[in-house]
């Protein structure tokens, strides 16, 4: 990729938001009751690629328990949660748990014997390699090779970061920018796209394909669907404002949005509508 000089002796490299790119139409059209937009994670699959996270779930979507809503004064609370899981597991519905990296642990000796479908270990930044001085960080590698359940790890926003998470045996990774935050992160179309290219190199490496997850804050259906196209198998459902909840009009409308958008470029399923074109709008 073409590098732009900054000053002397430093380059960089342009990078693109969601809002900066649209999708190419195909040569086709279709009607948006013909559009699939299955999902399919590890063994489980669901009707939409939408995720949720201790917010109100998506019809057809993963929506995924937030463990810390049970962490107080220093502790889990073992016993609700504990039932929560369960009550999904005799449900039918798939169990996902979310905790922070530092906690992993702890919340695995929590459940004891109950255990989840699935583990997502999120944070703001995660890494394959942390280092401190004060304390034993998470061995991702070995806690996630030691767990009998797939695992879903990240956030990150390079193609080194994700390659190295999905050498943890992850099987999905979660990819997010927040370039305004410290001054650290890729806007968000190009970190999509440089962990796609990493999922490419490990496929290559293992034949094995890790499913990512772009964490999007969701405006319109629209939204979804260029991140799928950037790359994205699916997408985490963040709120597009300060509240940090998606609004229920929205939760009724993003996949409405999402069909009509594939139906419009002529894409029959999402993992067709990966292969669109994008072109730079600003």
């Amino acid at each position: 990729m073409a590098q732009i000089e900054i000053g002397r002796g430093k380059a960089a490299r342009r990078g693109y938001g969601l809002d900066e790119v649209s999708i190419v139409p195909s040569r086709r059209t279709r009607d948006a009751d013909d559009v699939d937009t299955a999902w399919r994670l590890d063994a489980f699959e669901f009707d939409v690629p939408l995720v949720t996270i201790g917010t109100t779930p998506i019809d057809g979507g993963l929506d995924v328990i937030d463990a810390e809503a049970h962490y107080a004064d220093g502790a889990f609370d073992a016993a609700a949660l504990t039932a929560a899981v369960t009550a999904r597991n005799d449900s039918g519905e798939v169990s996902a748990v979310a905790v922070r990296p530092q906690r992993a642990e702890e919340l695995l000796a929590a459940l004891g014997r109950t255990e989840p479908d699935l583990l997502v270990i999120r944070g703001r930044v995660v890494s394959a390699e942390h280092v401190s001085r004060t304390r034993e960080p998470l061995n991702l590698k070995r806690t996630v090779r030691h767990l009998e359940v797939p695992v879903v790890v990240g956030a990150c926003s390079s193609f080194q970061a994700a390659l190295h998470l999905m050498r943890t045996g992850a099987a999905g990774v979660i990819v997010a920018s927040d370039p305004h935050s410290e001054g650290v992160g890729v806007p968000l179309a190009t970190a999509i796209a440089d962990a796609r290219a990493a999922r490419m190199q490990h496929l290559d490496e293992t034949g094995v394909y890790v499913q990512l997850i772009a964490s999007v804050p969701v405006h319109t259906g629209g939204d979804v669907a260029k991140a799928i196209v950037c790359g994205a198998d699916a997408v985490l459902v963040e709120a597009p404002d300060a509240s940090g909840v998606p609004g229920d009009g929205l939760r009724k409308t993003v996949i409405g949005d999402l069909r009509r958008t594939m139906a419009t470029c002529g894409f029959e399923s999402v993992k067709e509508l990966q292969s669109a074109e994008l072109v730079v709008i600003s």
